[in-house]
């Protein structure tokens, strides 16, 4: 009998300590291959495509410029909203320049900023390479980097979170004013 309890205390030991070495389950949401995002600080609407097959995420930014400010170095950019309903001068430290390939022609040099979005009535810090994208349908592109802690995506369906305004502002989110 001893020796038998003293089985089943090593496999439940055994049992209790694998199950404390799994990772936690991480919580993402459902998001369609178009979503609306918010650029945060000045609350900028825009329409974000949601690309699986791209690892970084990427901006439309126009009259790219480079500066130095406290003895590093920056970048300034004017950021259009959707609808072209603003233009905003925006000032971010470059945080690296990377090279990027793109389809049928050579690497492209973009510089590397971080910004703000809102999206699900959550706020989160990412990185965006600067690029014209005013050949593409949306300016914004959010890539692996971003998606992999955040969403899983539906590329059977678009918008599944809907806000017709930042519901990051006030700090609830439209599905909570609902319910």
């Amino acid at each position: 009998m001893r020796f038998g309890t003293l089985v089943l205390l090593l496999a439940l030991s055994a049992a209790v300590s694998g199950a404390e070495a799994q990772p936690a389950v991480r919580e993402r949401a459902i998001m369609g291959w178009l979503e609306s995002v918010f650029l945060k600080p000045w609350n900028v609407r825009m329409t974000a495509k949601l690309d699986t097959g791209a690892k970084t995420s990427s901006l439309h930014a126009d009259d790219i410029k480079h500066f130095t400010k406290n003895g590093q170095e920056w970048v300034r950019f004017t950021l259009t909203g959707s609808d072209d309903e603003k233009s905003i001068i925006v000032e971010r430290p470059l945080i690296r320049t990377v090279y990027i390939k793109e389809r049928k022609s050579r690497a492209t040099k973009r510089d590397v900023v971080s910004l703000q979005l809102c999206k699900n009535g959550r706020d989160y810090e990412t990185e965006f390479t600067l690029v014209d994208r005013s050949n593409f349908n949306y300016p914004v592109l959010l890539g692996r980097s971003f998606l992999k802690d955040v969403a899983l995506v539906d590329a059977a369906d678009t918008f599944l979170y809907k806000a017709d305004s930042d519901p990051c502002v006030s700090g609830v989110s439209d599905r909570e004013k609902k319910q």
